[in-house]
C-alpha cells in the first residue's frame, strides 16, 4: 500500500481531501497530514511517504521548494502540486523537478485526484523495478557472475593461468586466442548521487554490469565485476587490426546505454598494448596504479599508454594557496550561504586546475575541506564520503560528490533558493540561475536558454519585469557579492574579481564604481 503525505495551510481543505477519495479502496493511505513547513519536515522524517500532495503557498514557505527539500532526502519521491491560480513560472518549477503533476484547485475533483495518484503510483513502481529489471537474474546466474569474477581472480594470482582456461569455457568464457587488451570501466560517482540514493549504488553497479554483459555477448569481450563501483573488460584478439577499432566501437555502444538507462556517467580507461596472459596480472596493476594519472581529464575514453596517452605527469605542489579558500567554503557552508558556496568552489577549482597538483594532494586537501566544514556544523561525516572522493578517477567527479554533500547540508536547512526581499516569481527563478553561475560571466542568452525563451524576447520581458536591463541587473547583484567578499579580511579586489567572473582587475573596479559609487579600494577603508 503506498503512502501518501498532504499538505495545504487550509485546513478544510486537508480535510476534504481526506474525505474526497475513496483511498484504501485504490490501495492507498494517508499516512500523514500537515499545514504548515515546519510540521510537514517533522512529520515526512518519521513517515517517510511515497507520494506527496501539496499546496504550493504556504504560509512559512514554498511548497515547490519544500518538495526540493523532501527529494533530495528521499530522490523516490513522487510528487504532486495544488494551486489556486494556472501559473506558467511556477508550472516551469514543477517541471523542473519533475513533478508528477499540477492541479489547480478549481478542477478539484475525486477522479482528477485519483488519476494523478495512480500515474504516481505507476511511476514509482516503475523507477522502483527498472534498475530491478536490469538487475535481475536467477540465483544460479548470479552465483555465475561470481564464479567468473573468482575466475579472473585466480587467473591473476595463478602462475600458469593457461591451466585454468577450461574452468573458463564452462563459465561461458572462451579465450582462444594469445592477446588480450585490458580495459577498466569507471562508475561516475557524482553522477550517481545525482540520481541514485548512496544505499543503491551497488544496485545501480550491478544493473550497468548486466547492460554491459549484454551488449558484448558474441564480441569476444567480457565483462567482470571488480572492486568498488567499477568493471573489468578482457578483450581477446585474434591479431586483426580492425579489432582495435571494434573494441573502440564496442565501449562506446555500452557508454550510451549505460548513460541512456541508467542516467549516470561512466568511463573507460584502456591500454591498448595487447598482453599474454602470463602479462595480465602486471597489466591489471598497472591500470590500477595509472587510473588517476589523467585526474585532470573528462573524456569517456582515456588511454593510458602509447602515443595517444591522455595522461598528464601531475607534480606535488604547494597548496598554501588555495587552503585559506578551502576554510571561506567550510565558513560559508556553515553559514548556509549557497552563492558563496558556489563562488568559493569555483575558485578552489581554477586554483586547483592552475596547480594541477597529484591526485592524492587535492584529495586531502578536499577532506580537509569537509572535515572542517562538518566540524563548525557540529555533525559527522560519513565515512562513505571520503571513501568516494579518494575514489573518484577526476577532479570533476570529486567535486560533484562534494557539491551533492553540499547541497544536502543547505536544503536541510532552508531552500537554496529562497530570496525574502523578492516575491516576484519570474525574478526568484531568474536570480537562482545567476547565483548558481555567478562566478561565470551569465549572459540573457543564458537564462533565455534555460527558460526556453527567445533571447530578443526575454530581454524585453526581464526590461518590464525589474525595469533595467539584464546585464545591469547581473553586475548587480555580483556587486552585493563582490562587497560581502571584500569585507573578508585580507581579501584583495585581484581575487574577488577572479572569483566572480572578471578576467580583468581594471574591468571589476570599474563595474564596482559604477554600482555602489565607490572603488573598491575605498569600499575597503570605509
Amino acid at each position: 500500500m503506498a503512502k501518501v503525505m498532504l499538505i495545504d495551510d487550509d485546513v478544510p481543505v486537508v480535510e476534504y481531501l481526506q474525505r474526497l477519495v475513496p483511498w484504501e479502496s485504490h490501495d492507498l493511505s494517508v499516512c500523514a497530514a500537515a499545514f504548515s513547513v515546519s510540521e510537514a519536515k517533522e512529520l515526512f522524517m518519521k513517515e517517510y511517504p511515497d507520494i506527496l500532495l501539496t499546496d504550493i503557498g504556504l504560509p512559512d514557505g514554498n511548497g515547490i521548494e519544500l518538495a526540493q527539500y523532501f527529494r533530495s532526502v528521499y530522490p523516490e519521491l513522487r510528487i504532486i502540486f495544488l494551486t489556486c491560480h494556472e501559473d506558467f513560472h511556477y508550472l516551469k518549477e514543477a517541471m523542473s523537478i519533475e513533478a508528477d503533476d499540477y492541479i489547480v484547485k478549481d478542477e478539484l475533483s475525486s477522479d482528477k485526484i485519483i488519476q494523478s495518484v495512480e500515474k504516481a503510483v505507476a511511476k514509482m513502481k516503475s523507477a522502483q523495478t527498472e534498475l530491478e529489471k536490469i538487475a535481475y537474474k536467477s540465483d544460479v546466474e548470479r552465483n555465475k557472475d561470481l564464479l567468473i569474477q573468482r575466475f579472473f581472480l585466480e587467473i591473476l594470482k595463478a602462475s600458469e593461468p593457461e591451466s585454468l582456461l577450461k574452468q573458463g569455457e564452462r563459465l561461458g568464457i572462451e579465450w582462444v586466442f594469445p592477446n588480450y587488451m585490458v580495459i577498466l570501466c569507471h562508475l561516475d560517482i557524482g553522477s550517481m548521487l545525482n540520481v541514485y540514493h548512496r544505499n543503491n549504488l551497488e544496485l545501480v553497479k550491478y544493473a550497468a554490469y548486466n547492460i554491459a554483459k549484454e551488449l558484448t555477448e558474441g564480441t569476444g569481450i567480457t565483462p567482470i565485476q571488480a572492486e568498488g563501483l567499477q568493471l573489468w573488460f578482457i578483450a581477446n584478439l585474434s591479431g586483426n587490426p580492425d579489432e582495435e577499432l571494434a573494441v573502440r566501437g564496442h565501449l562506446n555502444h555500452i557508454h550510451e546505454k549505460i548513460s541512456e538507462f541508467l542516467k549516470i556517467n561512466c568511463c573507460f580507461l584502456i591500454s591498448y598494448q595487447p598482453v599474454s596472459l602470463a602479462q595480465l596480472k602486471s597489466k591489471v596493476d598497472e591500470m590500477i596504479r595509472k587510473q588517476q594519472s589523467s585526474y585532470y581529464e573528462s573524456a569517456w575514453l582515456i588511454t593510458i599508454d602509447g602515443p595517444e596517452s591522455q595522461a598528464e605527469t601531475s607534480v606535488n605542489v604547494d597548496l598554501t594557496a588555495i587552503e585559506p579558500y578551502c576554510q571561506k567554503w567550510a565558513a560559508a557552508l556553515s553559514e548556509f550561504n549557497r552563492s558563496l558556496v558556489l563562488i568559493y568552489a569555483s575558485t578552489i577549482e581554477k586554483l586547483i586546475r592552475e596547480k594541477k597538483p597529484e591526485a592524492k594532494q587535492v584529495q586531502d586537501l578536499l577532506i580537509r575541506m569537509l572535515q572542517q566544514a562538518v566540524y563548525q556544523l557540529k555533525g559527522t561525516m560519513d565515512e562513505r564520503l571520503q571513501q568516494e572522493i579518494k575514489q573518484a578517477l577526476n577532479l570533476g567527479e570529486a567535486l560533484v560528490i562534494i557539491s551533492v554533500f553540499s547541497d544536502d547540508f543547505m536544503e536541510k536547512k532552508r531552500s537554496a533558493y529562497t530570496d525574502n526581499q523578492n516575491t516576484n516569481p519570474d525574478l526568484k527563478v531568474i536570480n537562482a540561475f545567476i547565483y548558481q553561475y555567478i562566478y561565470k560571466n551569465v549572459t540573457s542568452i543564458d537564462i533565455a536558454q534555460y527558460l526556453h525563451l527567445n533571447p530578443n524576447y526575454f530581454s524585453r520581458y526581464f526590461k518590464k519585469l525589474a525595469g533595467l536591463n539584464f546585464t545591469d541587473h547581473v553586475h548587480l547583484l555580483k556587486m552585493e557579492e563582490a562587497k560581502r567578499l571584500l569585507g573578508g579580511q585580507n581579501e584583495t579586489a585581484e581575487n574577488v574579481a577572479y572569483m566572480l567572473g572578471y578576467s580583468d582587475r581594471a574591468y571589476f573596479s570599474k563595474v564596482f564604481k559604477k554600482y555602489t559609487g565607490m572603488s573598491p579600494s575605498e569600499f575597503k577603508q570605509k
